[in-house]
């Protein structure tokens, strides 16, 4: 099922700059539901018979082909939407089965890219050892990995997890092996970016809960560097990738079943630690936007989004218990906490160690200091 994942996504990635009108403007019609239900279950594998990725892929845009034939001989077309499904022909007839680039490691490599030049203009240095080896492996699932009961994350079919080692990090991207269409591979640059930024260069590396940090302040600088760099991922259909990215980013903070695939009994810790780390920064975000209404605001979420990179591979000491305390320390109500903030925002480069302070975090530090704050 994995070849059968491939081959669909193969055709998602050729027809990414059409997959607005064939999922928005024309997705009520008969024939478009028709060709898309045509790329969900067109690719299975036969029964006790297997293939390379390069023979399902012929056999999936052999019955595309058939299909668009059918919706332009007897479907009701004007000349603009038979031109539009003969197009989505066309690329299929051009692509080259025998230089095939894999449409999810692909997407990988532009994530790990665009996250690892952020992390090292935040830090001022290149990353070196602290940037892990990366591999990863698409693993089908029968299971929908969200435990999706609600239509809205239905068509959200893909969901990622790392586990992480000492010099490497293993990213398992999971599929529903028989429902990924436009909206679970669109919804992919935002999940792997999120992967990547928040989870890969996490020090100390080693596996935790979800917390208010990891799943909560990291989650939402990813978001913020999602929404910033996404345009790189998927050129033409970044509106899309936006979209979607954004929309499961918020049923991920408001579903209340919310959960990840193997991590089923998560769900009432991840939900409340995505919104308390989105509230956190989003105030402080708010309080310095107020105070400077020359800058612009997704200046500050990048800024802030940067202390959140910083941190997340800062060792010193730092376990993840303390970037926990961090993040519920992080409100420029506390005295300590605004001068420090007032420090940074001003100057992202700055060394750490006075927002740590005034956390009452790390070494030298003390819970006194919050409580003095």
């Amino acid at each position: 099922m994995a070849e059968s994942i491939r081959a669909r996504g193969t055709v998602l990635m050729l027809w990414h700059e059409s997959l607005g009108e064939l999922t928005e403007l024309r997705g009520n019609d008969p024939e478009s539901r028709a060709l898309l239900h045509t790329l969900q279950f067109g690719a299975r594998p036969p029964r006790a018979r297997t293939g390379s990725p390069t023979g399902l892929l012929v056999r999936l845009g052999e019955a595309l082909s058939r299909q668009i034939d059918l919706i332009v001989e007897y479907g009701r077309l004007d000349p603009d939407g038979a031109d539009f499904y003969r197009s989505l022909q066309r690329d299929l007839a051009g692509l080259d089965r025998h230089a095939l680039e894999d449409p999810v490691g692909l997407l990988l490599e532009r994530v790990c890219a665009q996250v690892h030049e952020f992390y090292e203009q935040v830090l001022g240095a290149p990353l070196g050892p602290r940037w892990p080896g990366v591999t990863w492996q698409v693993a089908p699932t029968r299971l929908h990995p969200y435990e999706a009961g609600d239509v809205a994350l239905d068509p959200y079919t893909a969901a990622a997890f790392v586990v992480l080692g000492e010099q490497e990090a293993s990213i398992s991207i999971c599929v529903h092996e028989q429902h990924f269409g436009p909206e679970a591979y669109l919804s992919l640059p935002a999940i792997l970016t999120h992967e990547v930024f928040a989870h890969v260069p996490a020090r100390p590396r080693q596996n935790h809960d979800p917390s208010v940090f990891t799943e909560g302040f990291m989650d939402w600088a990813a978001l913020v560097f999602f929404e910033a760099s996404c345009q790189h991922l998927l050129r033409g259909a970044q509106n899309l990738v936006l979209q979607h990215g954004r929309r499961l980013s918020d049923l991920q903070k408001g579903h209340p079943k919310f959960q990840r695939l193997g991590q089923t009994g998560e769900g009432d810790v991840l939900v409340p630690a995505r919104r308390t780390g989105h509230q956190y920064a989003e105030d402080v975000v708010t309080w310095w936007a107020l105070r400077n209404p020359d800058l612009d605001i997704d200046g500050i979420r990048l800024c802030l989004a940067g202390l959140a990179a910083r941190l997340n591979v800062h060792d010193g000491g730092l376990s993840m218990n303390d970037k926990d305390e961090f993040v519920t320390a992080l409100s420029p109500r506390r005295p300590a906490m605004e001068r420090a903030l007032k420090q940074y925002l001003t100057d992202p480069t700055i060394a750490l160690e006075p927002l740590l302070r005034a956390a009452g975090v790390g070494p030298g530090s003390s819970s006194r200091d919050r409580g003095n704050a």
